[in-house]
């Protein structure tokens, strides 16, 4: 089989052509997430594999690559690490109870719009924060998704920078989950079914759903004040989110990934999935390793109920290197009523 394969490759002169079989191979003979599982359940040392509810191709992604480091925005000036002193462990949802956003995992379903959900659950989450717990607004997805021309390809993927800066310049509406009729704008695409057909990427709309209690997308956004980057810095991400909240990364998801069930993630096994998008809202050490804690978008069914931990200070599969996050404007909605972009 092997010596037909490279044959093939030389036929057809091209690397690409042999990098596509080995994928294809792969993917038809893992076709679950327990088949991986089985895979690598000797391998994991800091993490446990196991079974997810739907299929690793169902899982998607939705980072782009090509101009990340194009898009990041400046980063922001931090409070020195001499003023702030970081517990050895961190958990947003234990130190602001009052915000229960926090608590939410969302699931993107059939559309690679990680870049705008875990934009959007960060920034309800600083609107809770940093109104002490007196504002609650549920930032939806699908504006950003469908409306932010500069944010990338709606569910083809995007990028975070531009999702923030279009919170800062044109704001972003409410919206709930996939069926919940929450919001401006609710969620528009379900999980993947078995036909394989991905749907396409929502029509920007100016108008809240029916029975919303505003019509006027302009009268339900709210804005942020700025945005921007964090340096690829451990403790420097650690400040940001101590001090503001969660905030955004980006890495790169690899075919072990889809079986995470606990315990701190590391990659040892499977070729590259994508990159992807997550929520980062605390830390800690487990076993003498250090992690963070994300929030996924791949629902409560994965994982450890939504969440997973993956290794810490070591830019593990790149989760340091692009983080973001912006701050509310509580008043600026205000003083744009009646305004129409």
């Amino acid at each position: 089989m092997i010596r037909f394969i490279l044959i093939l490759a030389v036929a057809l002169g091209s690397r690409i052509a042999l990098a596509q079989y080995y994928h294809s191979f792969q993917y038809n003979q893992y076709r679950t997430t327990e088949s991986i599982a089985s895979q690598i359940r000797n391998l994991t040392k800091t993490w446990t594999a196991g079974n997810n509810t739907l299929p690793p191709s169902a899982y998607y992604k939705g980072v782009l690559y090509d101009r990340l480091g194009d898009t990041r925005l400046a980063p922001a000036i931090l409070v020195s690490s001499d003023d702030v002193e970081l517990p050895k462990s961190f958990d947003a949802r234990q130190k602001w109870t009052q915000c229960p956003s926090l608590n939410v995992v969302r699931n993107q379903g059939c559309c690679g719009s990680c870049w705008a959900i875990s934009a959007a659950s960060a920034m309800s989450d600083r609107w809770c924060i940093k109104s002490k717990g007196r504002e609650q607004f549920s930032f939806g997805a699908t504006d950003m998704l469908a409306c932010c021309h500069a944010c990338g390809d709606g569910c083809k993927g995007g990028y975070l920078g531009p999702a923030w800066q279009f919170w800062v310049d044109q704001g972003v509406s409410s919206g709930g989950p996939f069926h919940s009729r929450q919001g401006c704008h609710p969620y528009l695409i379900d999980v993947c079914d078995a036909s394989g057909e991905e749907p396409d990427t929502p029509k920007c709309s100016k108008k809240c759903q029916p029975g919303y209690n505003v019509t006027d997308v302009w009268q339900d956004r709210r804005y942020g004040r700025v945005a921007y980057s964090v340096p690829a810095d451990e403790q420097k991400i650690m400040e940001e989110i101590y001090m503001n909240g969660p905030v955004q990364a980006a890495f790169m998801t690899y075919q072990d990934f889809h079986a995470y069930k606990s315990g701190v993630y590391r990659h040892v096994w499977g070729h590259l999935a994508g990159g992807h998008a997550v929520k980062l809202m605390g830390w800690g050490v487990e076993n003498g390793v250090k992690y963070w804690l994300v929030a996924n978008s791949w629902g409560e069914d994965w994982g450890d109920n939504g969440f997973f931990k993956i290794v810490r200070g070591e830019n593990h599969c790149g989760i340091e290197r692009d983080v973001h996050a912006g701050l509310p404007s509580f008043n600026k909605h205000l003083d744009l009523e009646g305004v129409y972009f």
